[in-house]
């Protein structure tokens, strides 16, 4: 059977991307002069080789280094899907605009409150009035159909200040593949994770920090994220089958599991799990 549907990771890092602005520490100062170990912010893209279109999940600060990924597969884009309303998830919108792409109403997936945070601030506003974008309602647990996929919004707790957060299934017929790259922790959600992992095959998991200590200079309690050494033992007793479908994303500038050489890139290797990594794709 031909898989005309792959995946395709754009992005792993946190909103800021790697190095980190305004970072004067040595976990990016070393980083500036060596291009190849820097991180667009996470966001993945659903290409459709037979109908020769792509759809991201997610459009970053970063959209123009993203969309130059994708030229490989001669697909136009087609779609774009928000998880929620901070600012490395959907500022890339403002490139759609007359200023720099002026695209022709491109469909944006979103759930209620980040459909009202788009209307009633500028200048995502505006992407609308030219019609550059156009706004497609989405509602939790409630199916989207793509060809023969179905994309399905689930929410998760996270800071909510502006509009919902959303994890989305993408499922085919052979595979389900989970993008969820913010939650705050696993324990204000009401999913068993040890179901959530067993009953899909490849999930981009929130991986922002493998320690909460690494933070030196902010609040921790104000951006709540699961640590991946916490999901790690959480999942401990599953098999290595299981272990494998997971690839954490969203890797804040602080987390060392950024380089490879790390002791902490290192144990999550040991312990059968993954990193996801840019230009890395799946078929589905």
């Amino acid at each position: 059977m031909v898989n005309n549907f792959i995946i395709h990771v754009l992005g792993t890092a946190q909103d800021g991307g790697y190095p980190h602005a305004g970072c004067k520490d040595s976990c990016c100062l070393d980083i500036w002069d060596k291009p190849a170990l820097h991180r667009l912010p996470a966001s993945v893209a659903l290409v459709d080789k037979k109908n020769k279109n792509f759809y991201l999940f997610d459009i970053t600060p970063n959209i123009k280094e993203q969309l130059h990924f994708l030229d490989q597969y001669n697909c136009q884009l087609s779609g774009i899907f928000i998880t929620h309303a901070h600012i490395g998830h959907y500022v890339g919108l403002l490139d759609l605009g007359l200023e720099i792409m002026n695209t022709d109403n491109i469909p944006v997936y979103v759930m209620p409150r980040m459909k009202n945070f788009i209307l009633q601030n500028q200048p995502m506003a505006q992407l609308i009035e030219n019609n550059n974008i156009q706004l497609i309602d989405i509602q939790n647990n409630n199916f989207i159909s793509i060809g023969d996929l179905s994309i399905i919004p689930f929410e998760v707790p996270h800071r909510n200040e502006l509009s919902e957060t959303v994890g989305f299934k993408i499922k085919s017929s052979n595979k389900s593949v989970i993008y969820l790259p913010d939650i705050d922790d696993w324990e204000s959600w009401e999913v068993s994770l040890d179901q959530f992992v067993i009953d899909n095959d490849i999930l981009f998991l929130d991986g922002t920090f493998y320690m909460k200590n690494e933070i030196k200079l902010r609040d921790v309690s104000k951006i709540p994220h699961p640590e991946i050494i916490d999901t790690m033992n959480r999942l401990s007793h599953l098999s290595s089958e299981y272990k494998k479908r997971i690839y954490f994303i969203h890797l804040n500038h602080t987390n060392a599991a950024l380089r490879e050489q790390s002791d902490e890139y290192i144990d999550i290797i040991n312990k059968n799990f993954s990193l996801a990594k840019e230009g890395q794709c799946f078929e589905i």
